[in-house]
């Protein structure tokens, strides 16, 4: 788990399991584990996921399963908001792969690899294959029926949308004076601070992962 995990993300991914077993019991554990060891093993190196990141993808799910225990239909929320982490994540790492450039998803325009908003067919059905997961899961496990598990599959789609479409036209993106280097961050990596180029400052990756979970537990709870 280290290679997945700083010590701050195990912190935080402790945090998220032990209310998700409050609120769902072994098997939205089991389910949280089936998205977290997938996803960390698709990503290349297996991406130590730090706090901020564990709460981005895992605190929706988190606090879903505690609502289900006064709201049952927040349990179909829980595994929506899984399935659109699995969905973005597994798009994004399988996309990375493909040998052709990602388009824009709001235009079509061909951008660099890495580009938010940028998607290819691969990572498309890299990010169906993740939520399918999820969704099978979620019906094994018997935290979905057959139709909720073609929901919550759904709910995982929409939310990786959602976060493409956010990644386009809202999320931050900054350029470095010192470097001319384009990111995501007010950080460059050569050490310098980076300026504002486009989107909304306090609009991080985090924060648009976090809504992509958010519209996925809204898909699956409305649907249920």
């Amino acid at each position: 788990m280290s290679t997945w995990l700083t010590p701050r993300g195990a912190a935080a991914a402790a945090l998220v399991g032990t209310a998700v077993v409050v609120g769902a019991g072994w098997q939205g554990l089991v389910l949280l584990l089936v998205y977290f060891v997938s996803s960390s093993a698709l990503t290349r190196g297996g991406g130590r996921r730090t706090a901020v990141q564990v709460w981005a993808n895992g605190g929706v799910a988190a606090a879903a399963a505690l609502l289900s225990l006064a709201a049952p239909v927040a349990g179909l929320a829980f595994a929506g908001a899984l399935s659109a982490a699995a969905a973005d994540t597994w798009s994004t790492e399988i996309g990375g792969r493909s040998g052709r450039a990602p388009r824009l998803i709001t235009s079509g325009r061909v951008v660099p690899g890495g580009t938010s908003g940028g998607i290819t067919w691969l990572g498309s059905l890299g990010g169906l294959a993740g939520a399918a997961l999820l969704g099978a899961s979620a019906a094994a496990l018997g935290l979905a029926s057959a139709r909720g598990a073609v929901l919550v599959t759904a709910a995982g789609l929409v939310g990786g949308l959602a976060d493409s479409a956010l990644g386009a036209t809202l999320q931050a993106r900054f350029r470095c004076p010192a470097c001319g280097a384009a990111g995501e961050t007010a950080i460059c990596r050569c050490g310098a601070r980076a300026e504002l180029s486009a989107g909304i400052r306090w609009l991080s990756n985090d924060v648009v992962n976090l809504a992509c979970t958010a519209v996925g537990a809204a898909v699956s709870a409305a649907g249920a």
